[in-house]
Parts: C-alpha cells; sequence; structure tokens
C-alpha cells in the first residue's frame, strides 16, 4: 500500500471523474430525499421543519459522504497509479469546493456543516483504500 499512496502522481482526470462522481451521486441520492420532504409536508413551514430535523440532515450527511466514498473509489480506479492519492485529491477539491460555496452563499456553518467537511476527505481516502485493498487482493491471488 505504501507504494500506491507515496508517489505523487496526481491524475487530473481521475480526480475530475471522482469530483463528477461525487457530486452526480449527490445529486442522485439527495432529489429523492427531498422529494420525500416535500410529499410529507402540508406547506412550507412544515418543509421547512422537515428539511432542518436531525433525522433529514443526518440522512444527508450520509447519503453524502456515501457520495464521496464512492468519488475516491472511482478516482482510484482511473488512475494507473498513486492511488490513494488521487482519491485523497477528490476529498480535497471538494472539501475546498463546500468551503467555497458556503462563502458565496453565505450560509453560516453549523455542526452538522462542519461534520461534513471534516468527514470529506477521510471519506474519499476510504473510497481509495476500497480500491487498493481490491488491488493488494488481486496481487495476492495471481
Amino acid at each position: 500500500m505504501s507504494s500506491r499512496f507515496r508517489t505523487l502522481h496526481l491524475n487530473r482526470r481521475a480526480i475530475f471523474y471522482g469530483c463528477l462522481t461525487d457530486v452526480g451521486a449527490s445529486m442522485a441520492a439527495g432529489i429523492p430525499l427531498l422529494l420525500f420532504a416535500v410529499a410529507t409536508s402540508s406547506d412550507r413551514a412544515s418543509l421547512e421543519s422537515t428539511i432542518q430535523s436531525a433525522g433529514y440532515v443526518t440522512a444527508s450527511l450520509i447519503l453524502g459522504l456515501v457520495a464521496t466514498v464512492l468519488g475516491g473509489y472511482v478516482a482510484a480506479r482511473k488512475s494507473p497509479r498513486a492511488e490513494l492519492t488521487n482519491a485523497l485529491g477528490v476529498g480535497v477539491v471538494m472539501t475546498l469546493l463546500a468551503v467555497l460555496l458556503q462563502v458565496l452563499i453565505r450560509i453560516p456553518l453549523d455542526l452538522w456543516g462542519t461534520l461534513g467537511l471534516v468527514l470529506t476527505i477521510p471519506a474519499a481516502a476510504a473510497g481509495g483504500l476500497l480500491r487498493v485493498s481490491q488491488l493488494e487482493q488481486a496481487t495476492a491471488t495471481d
């Protein structure tokens, strides 16, 4: 595993595909969640209450982190070497993008948002570690 991390070979295409996967998977998971919230709310006040509820926010956080794991995995799979480095690249890019959006939209960062930012890089690394584990298993069986 160390040789897959030590080389600083950033593959921009792999990181781009990983970030694209992260955003796409987040949207694919988030839209049905939002539609469910809209369908179960009778008016705007109850919709805002539902969206701010602990269950909705927790589900959103979990789905977002799973999407980031998938993005890290895709980046690691697309890169010919330094798989973990490229998966971490997805985490860094997505964290920077989230911070930029927070600043531009001027949404105050709450506990859940901070937790999401803190866990983005480890989630992407987990996706990279999944790929590295696959490669090591394939090497061991050959």
